[in-house]
């Protein structure tokens, strides 16, 4: 005998006829919302307390129903709970559960409220959840980087731009630049948390409620810093979703260029760094193969937070006022690049730790690539030749110095003398990269000062975040 399906009990009145299993199984979110129990359980512990201090509820409703949601969260952590496809989404699958514990006091729970600024309520507290998380995941990312900048501050390495040899710097300095990426990553993530922090139960599906529940108080309650304004919007607005994957999107770029370089750099051709084999595998047909898997992955996972973010943009950007059931599709874009960002971070931190600089080998390419010829071109402006002939002048160095195969720093005095007479014998310590690097101490610079400065100031960021 087959099974007969039936609307669902919690709003199933209006209908005479059931939707078939196959459109259950499409409008079902549980698979991917039931994530949101804690958040959901929270906000309805809440929305409980409120409705008994207005009076709509009795201390005896209320009290069952908070025993019944502090039951289904132990019963939910403890994996005995039964999801059903059939309830929907999160929400109808708790209040279903709940009704079994707690009778008619838990159908009195949804008075005023809607799943509209339920939902919008649980996004908000758990977004909260998983910014608070990023954050303290980007200061630990952040902390390994300034600790190895710290005992690099004085090493040399080329510096590259469209990855050719461009001019010496310290690693330390290049470190740090990962350092900035993250520090405007923290400092979106901490702005969106703010922004966000608006509460929306009170709105219900569009009009707002007619029953007192003090929405200020209730804010509090659930952490919020005010509520919202005006109802249709509350319900309907998904800019704070889109934010946070705008944030994600750009952290995931930055982790993505960050592992590029670490990819390139331990490769055999430039061997600057050697990763842990904790973050690399070996070749299903190559004994000798050591890959920086780790470092891949992360480049490659983070197509997964723009992706997400197109898929939202694409989600939103017809729909009317206020809440549709296009929504529901959100759910998807948000925990995939939730779930990149921290478990990328946490890996990133200790990849970097755990890495080991070949300073030798940074040193020695800076002897490459005509690399302090910046440099020579300060020199000669420096006794007063105009800087774009300057630019002539070592451009032309340049090209003497390739033709006899050698670096500018090779060739004798009387040589590039004979480029311009303005040249002496103190020019060896412009074509030098240790002391060019020096030189080079203007706040934001590479100089070691700067460097040991910088990095002082980025530990001092830290530990005041703490």
């Amino acid at each position: 005998m087959k099974k007969k399906i039936t609307t669902n009990p919690l709003w199933g009145g209006r209908f005479t006829g059931a939707a078939t299993k196959s459109v259950q199984d499409y409008t079902s979110s549980i698979d991917v919302d039931k994530r949101l129990y804690k958040e959901d359980i929270a906000g309805s512990l809440a929305y409980a307390l409120g409705l008994k201090e207005a009076k709509i509820i009795s201390a005896k409703d209320y009290s069952k129903i908070s025993k019944g949601l502090k039951s289904i969260l132990k019963e939910i952590e403890s994996g005995k709970f039964q999801w059903d496809k059939s309830l929907e989404d999160v929400h109808m699958n708790i209040e279903s559960a709940l009704i079994k514990k707690a009778g008619n006091s838990a159908k009195k729970l949804h008075t005023g409220r809607s799943r509209n600024d339920q939902i919008s309520t649980d996004l908000r507290l758990h977004l909260d959840s998983v910014i608070k998380n990023i954050l303290n995941l980007i200061n630990q990312a952040q902390l390994s980087i300034a600790e190895k900048a710290k005992v690099h501050s004085e090493d040399i390495m080329p510096g590259f731009t469209h990855m050719q040899i461009a001019q010496p710097v310290t690693l330390g300095h290049h470190l740090l630049s990962w350092f900035e990426m993250l520090e405007r990553d923290f400092s979106r993530f901490s702005e969106t948390k703010e922004r966000m922090s608006v509460m929306p139960l009170g709105s219900a599906a569009l009009a707002g409620s007619r029953f007192r529940v003090d929405r200020e108080k209730l804010a509090k309650r659930l952490d919020f810093n005010s509520t919202s304004n005006n109802s249709m919007d509350a319900v309907s607005d998904r800019d704070f979703v889109i934010e946070f994957t705008a944030n994600s999107s750009i952290l995931g770029i930055h982790l993505s260029r960050i592992c590029e370089e670490l990819v390139i750099w331990s490769s055999s051709q430039f061997n600057y760094v050697q990763l842990s084999d904790e973050f690399c595998t070996g070749s299903s047909i190559m004994p000798q193969k050591k890959n920086p898997d780790v470092a891949e992955l992360i480049r490659g996972g983070s197509s997964k937070t723009i992706a997400s973010l197109m898929g939202l943009l694409s989600l939103m950007k017809n729909q009317p006022l206020s809440y549709n059931r296009d929504m529901q599709e959100d759910k998807e874009f948000i925990f995939s690049a939730s779930d990149y960002c921290t478990s990328s971070l946490e890996l990133f931190s200790h990849m970097i730790s755990d890495m080991i600089v070949n300073t030798e080998r940074m040193k020695a390419d800076c002897n490459m690539g005509q690399i302090t010829a910046t440099d020579l071109a300060d020199y000669l402006v420096e006794r007063d030749m105009p800087f774009r002939k300057a630019h002539e002048v070592v451009g032309k160095i340049v090209k003497h110095a390739e033709s006899k195969n050698l670096q500018i720093f090779e060739l004798p005095i009387n040589e590039l003398q004979k480029f311009t007479k303005v040249i002496s014998n103190d020019v060896k310590n412009y074509l030098d990269p240790h002391e060019a690097i020096k030189a080079r101490n203007l706040k934001g610079g590479t100089a070691p000062s700067q460097v040991k400065k910088q990095v002082t100031r980025a530990l001092k960021l830290i530990k005041n975040r703490k």
